[in-house]
């Protein structure tokens, strides 16, 4: 049945090219800009997380009046 449907559906076997492509294109892209990050960006970013000393920000207190 399935298969009946989708012979009748014309273009229908360019969905999967069309989805490889966008996928290769997608991965190969991310694998670059992974590539040229610099070193110095990628070693503060990895500190983030364990950073304690970070400000936090300033609360404004109650106006009582």
């Amino acid at each position: 049945m399935i298969q009946n449907i989708l012979r009748h559906l014309g273009g229908v076997e360019q969905y999967g090219v069309v989805s490889l492509c966008l996928f290769g294109t997608l991965f190969v892209g991310v694998l670059i800009w992974a590539l040229v990050q610099k070193q110095g960006h990628l070693d503060r970013m990895s500190r983030v997380p364990l950073d304690t000393d970070t400000v936090e920000p300033l609360q404004t207190p109650p106006n009582h009046e």
